[in-house]
């Protein structure tokens, strides 16, 4: 049996890393957003790294709405996000240009999350456990009934055409 998600190393990690979120995420949306953040394939093709890049480089959200941009996050079974402190800081950077949200995807459930940032940072300071990943990056464990937003379902793909 494989270990849990955030228990194994990055080069397992990122190859599975929020593409279903993002996916849920332009079915909430209805197609109308713009993809924005990195994408993992073209950075190993043209040589980037991500340690090259400043925190809010690393972290550009990954899609941008007419009013916002949008982080995209995926929670398993045990109702669970893992967020890189650094992240949230880096989030918060952006919400400096414009509204930035953070979109919380619960694939067991098809149900969604989504607050501001900062609502969400909120959240972990006053709930979240402080955590690290295997390569020594601090992240804090917010479960679901802390989560800075209720629940909505996410629509089928043929409802959002």
């Amino acid at each position: 049996m494989s270990a849990p998600f955030h228990q194994r190393n990055f080069s397992q990690r990122v190859g599975q890393m929020g593409d279903d979120a993002e996916e849920a995420c332009d079915l909430v949306y209805g197609g109308r957003t713009h993809a924005l953040g990195l994408n993992r394939v073209w950075l190993n093709g043209v040589g980037l790294t991500l340690n090259q890049m400043t925190t809010p480089m690393r972290y550009t959200p990954d899609r941008m709405t007419i009013n916002s941009f949008v982080e995209c996050m995926g929670i398993g079974r045990d109702g669970t996000l893992k967020i890189k402190t650094e992240k949230v800081h880096a989030l918060t950077a952006w919400a400096m240009i414009g509204p930035t949200k953070l979109f919380v995807f619960d694939q067991p459930n098809r149900t969604y999350y989504e607050a501001p940032i900062e609502d969400w940072e909120a959240a972990c300071m006053a709930h979240a456990e402080l955590d690290t990943f295997p390569e020594g990056k601090e992240f804090w464990a917010l479960h679901r009934d802390h989560f800075a937003s209720n629940p909505l379902p996410v629509p089928e793909a043929e409802a959002a055409a």
